[in-house]
C-alpha cells in the first residue's frame, strides 16, 4: 500500500490541530496515526510550537493528551477477537500402486 505523503508545512498545521484538542476525525486512521506518532516522537517540536505560537506548558498538555488518544486506540485495536483458522494436519498423498515400470526389471 502506497500512501501520499504530506508536505511538512501541512503536516505542522495537523500536529498543531491536533495539540488544540482535535482528533482529526476528518482522516484517514493511518494518517492521522501517523501525525500522532510524530507528535509522540517530537518531531519538529520547535516549527509546530511556533506555527501554533504555543507554550512549553501547552505543548505538554497536547501530548499527554494525544498519548492517552493513541493508548486508548492500541488497547482498542488489541482487545479485538483474534480470528483464528484450525489448521488442518498435513495428509501425504495415498500410494495408488499403479507404476508402469516394475522394479527389478523382469516381468
Amino acid at each position: 500500500m502506497t500512501t501520499k505523503r504530506t508536505p511538512t508545512a501541512a503536516m505542522d498545521a495537523l500536529r498543531v490541530r491536533t495539540l488544540r484538542g482535535d482528533r482529526l476525525t476528518d482522516l484517514p486512521d493511518a494518517q492521522r496515526e501517523w501525525v500522532w506518532r510524530s507528535l509522540l516522537k517530537e518531531v519538529r517540536r520547535a516549527e509546530t510550537m511556533a506555527l501554533g505560537h504555543l507554550s512549553d506548558e501547552q505543548y505538554e498538555r497536547g501530548v499527554a493528551r494525544v498519548r492517552r488518544w493513541y493508548d486508548q486506540r492500541l488497547a482498542a485495536y488489541k482487545a479485538r477477537p483474534k480470528v483464528v483458522r484450525p489448521v488442518t494436519p498435513l495428509v501425504k498423498p495415498q500410494r495408488r500402486g499403479f507404476w508402469p515400470f516394475r522394479q527389478g526389471g523382469k516381468e
